[in-house]
């Protein structure tokens, strides 16, 4: 079972009939893949592959597979559905005709293949939907798969640029495999976290995406207000994710705080490929330690939120110093891979740390497909199915609308548990963006 799979979703407004619809998704999702070969790569747990097609036939097929129409349904339960179930195959599903809510489509794809691009094949594939002509279908667009073009294109992985920009000297990686093991070496201190359910072994697995959004003006205000801070929205969050698990969990004799977070390969390389392919997915695990008798672990006003957060991200900057981490999780690979194959692992902590991941800004100084019928996407968010003992908040925000989403397994969390968490991480959140001349903090 895969355990990292990533769903995008998009309500569409558009006053193209449902036939109409129907008639051009094949086309529109071929021509998506022309544009990001990403969603014509595959990917097992051991390698990626690029199949071209060479013949309208072969891409008839591969579109029939790939791109999905869903009818008498929603555009919520297609979501539900995708995170219930392992990936087989990237997707694209058309919700037309629902029996609630928006027309809309759900991309579904591997966390290997993609990160922080997964808006890109999705507002193509919008904009090729709004074109009369792929009505048509594949038979009228189509031309063969030119791998001269096509192979520059296509996603490398983060390692293989590193190896083609980085020749590292003994003592690089000597330097890196400290920073590793200093890092290892946390998971045995005490920390806050939220326990696992006691009878976790038994309970049956069901995935659960949750959303909580914050109202423009609250947005406008956490922008405004860790700007004058000089801290960042993501650390701010951390602070708020700590503190309420603190003040809900803590047993009052942790340590200090673990906190897992997702590192951009960016800071050390170009994604953009320098004419090798794009880095679709970039990420690098990272983790933080904060000491309990140095930092307010349950800051809850303004000023004690903001100290946390700059603590945070004073911490996240001392492990992220060598690109040649990348070159160390390279090695791993291959036992990780195995670990998660083996039925007999032992068991996880029985505290899910702390995790963040900062999606970043999507559809910001995009504009809505132009040259077609109209097509708006009204509503975009992201999720994922998350098989790890922890529960994963992803923070994102699409044309500056500001929220996060919990990714976790129901087998390891109860559903009303996290609810409460997300409720108490939301208010402290709110407490700290209040309208109010903000302090500047001080370590």
């Amino acid at each position: 079972m895969r355990q990292f799979e990533l769903i995008a979703f998009a309500s569409l407004d558009t006053p193209l009939s449902c036939e109409q619809l129907k008639k051009r998704c094949h086309a529109a999702w071929w021509r998506t893949r022309r544009a990001y070969p990403v969603i014509g790569t595959e990917t097992d747990m051991e390698q990626a592959y690029f199949e071209p097609h060479n013949t309208a036939e072969a891409a008839k097929r591969w579109a029939t597979e790939r791109c999905l129409i869903a009818t008498n349904t929603s555009l919520e339960e297609v979501r539900q559905s995708l995170i219930r179930r392992p990936l087989d195959k990237t997707t694209m599903t058309l919700v037309v005709d629902p029996i609630r809510g928006p027309r809309g489509c759900v991309y579904n794809v591997s966390h290997t293949l993609t990160d922080l691009p997964i808006y890109d094949p999705l507002q193509e594939f919008t904009k090729q939907l709004s074109r009369p002509d792929a009505e048509r279908g594949i038979d009228a667009i189509f031309s063969p798969d030119f791998l001269l073009d096509i192979t520059p294109r296509l996603p490398q992985s983060l390692c293989h640029a590193y190896s083609r920009l980085f020749q590292p000297t003994p003592e690089d990686l000597a330097g890196a495999t400290q920073i590793l093991e200093r890092a290892n070496a946390r998971y045995a201190r005490s920390t806050i976290g939220i326990p696992l359910h006691p009878d976790w072994k038994t309970r049956p697995s069901h995935m659960h995406n949750k959303t909580i959004k914050f109202e423009p003006a609250e947005s406008r205000s956490a922008f405004r207000c860790f700007k004058q801070l000089g801290i960042s929205l993501t650390t701010a969050f951390f602070a708020c994710m700590t503190s309420a698990i603190t003040q809900k969990y803590s047993q009052g004799n942790e340590e200090g705080a673990h906190l897992l977070f997702s590192s951009n390969g960016r800071r050390w390389i170009d994604l953009a490929g320098d004419g090798h392919g794009p880095i679709n997915m970039s990420i690098v695990p990272a983790g933080l330690w904060i000491n309990a008798d140095e930092a307010d672990l349950r800051a809850n006003d303004k000023h004690s939120l903001a100290k946390l957060a700059k603590a945070i991200g004073h911490a996240q900057e001392q492990d992220l110093v060598s690109p040649h981490l990348i070159s160390l999780y390279d090695q791993m690979a291959p036992e990780l891979v195995k670990g998660m194959a083996n039925p007999n692992q032992p068991d996880p902590p029985a505290l899910g740390r702390p995790t963040l991941t900062s999606q970043g800004a999507f559809g910001k100084n995009v504009s809505d497909p132009a040259g077609g019928d109209p097509m708006r996407i009204t509503y975009f968010n992201t999720g994922g199915r998350n098989t790890d003992p922890g529960v994963c908040f992803a923070l994102n925000t699409y044309r500056d609308e500001l929220k996060f989403n919990l990714l976790f397994d129901e087998r390891f969390f109860a559903l009303h548990e996290v609810a409460q968490l997300a409720q108490a991480v939301a208010g402290l959140f709110r407490e700290f963006v209040a309208d109010e001349e903000p302090v500047r903090a001080k370590l």
